[in-house]
């Protein structure tokens, strides 16, 4: 069986933050033809952003900082838009720029601590998100991403409570319900585990999560600590519903042609499997999908051969 890693979405916290921040400072200080037109562009880089073209998005970020370097929000979108494209360096350079520009802007300081969260920088990461939490005591992504910090720690009665804080501000967030079923999994809490993927796939739906992506893998979690109990056909129900859902990753697949084969399908096991040998690029997996995907194919051959 194969775990995903969490994904908390980057993009998450900058939309929908920006414009109407930006469009009330200039009203209120009679800005200049240069600060109007920066105002401007970032607000065009908002749209951009809302609309999922993350390249008109940086080039309106970068035009707004050019003309009007005092531009807080506009450095703020530029650094993330380099975050999304893994220019950390520059990124970083962006956003410690908007927090001296405007040290109320918890968003940056968020943004900062999650560059070095995946830089694996967890001291920096701990400073910078506490920053955030201070302006932004509900910043349900900082604390999330505070609970990592701590979980990796080995803090695990910290890394808890700030799950379960994320949680309870943002019931939508799949991944907060995922790293929580997670740390009690780890600690052998398995029934505690099984009811908070239940309870995140209840409140959860396509239509309402910031990720159908993490919410794919609540499915994949469930269905794979479905399928260690030894429930094969629940497992495989929930496993297709995991497949179903759009962004779902190969190795969910790979999962359920395990569950298919615990369950003595050995044909749906095969197909699935096949599959995940042409979507997945891990080698390692897919040399064990290989290798059992030819064993059905063996075991298939010998059940025709009897038949006939």
């Amino acid at each position: 069986m194969v775990h995903h890693p969490i994904r908390l979405p980057r993009l998450r916290s900058l939309i929908g933050c920006v414009v109407c921040i930006v469009s009330l400072t200039c009203a209120l200080s009679g800005c200049d033809k240069a600060h109007s037109d920066s105002i401007r562009l970032t607000n065009l880089g908002m749209k951009a952003l809302s609309a999922g073209d993350l390249r008109e998005a940086r080039i309106r970020f970068q035009e707004a900082v050019e003309i009007y370097p005092e531009n807080a929000k506009a450095h703020y979108g530029l650094g993330v838009m380099l975050f999304e494209g893994g220019e950390n360096d520059r990124a970083k350079q962006h956003l410690k720029e908007a927090t001296k520009l405007d040290n109320q802007l918890a968003e940056a300081f968020y943004q900062l601590g999650a560059i070095a969260l995946e830089e694996s920088k967890a001291d920096e990461a701990e400073q910078e998100l506490r920053r955030a939490l201070d302006l932004d005591p509900e910043h349900t992504a900082a604390l999330f991403s505070l609970g990592q910090i701590h979980e990796r720690r080995g803090e695990l009665k910290q890394a808890d409570r700030n799950y379960r804080q994320s949680v309870t501000l943002n019931p939508l967030s799949p991944q907060a319900f995922l790293a929580l079923a997670r740390l009690y999994q780890h600690v052998g809490a398995e029934d505690e585990a099984e009811a908070v993927l239940r309870e995140g796939l209840r409140i959860c739906s396509t239509n309402s999560v910031d990720s159908v992506e993490n919410l794919s893998l609540l499915y994949n979690e469930l269905g794979v600590m479905l399928q260690a109990q030894g429930q094969y056909g629940q497992a495989v129900e929930t496993l297709l519903k995991a497949i179903r859902l759009p962004q779902a990753q190969p190795q969910t697949v790979f999962n359920l042609g395990w569950a298919y084969a615990s369950k003595g399908e050995s044909a749906l096991a095969l197909k699935y499997f096949n599959q995940f040998i042409q979507l997945s690029d891990d080698g390692a997996s897919v040399r064990v999908a290989r290798d059992v995907a030819r064993h059905l194919a063996q075991r298939l051959a010998q059940q025709r051969g009897k038949k006939s």
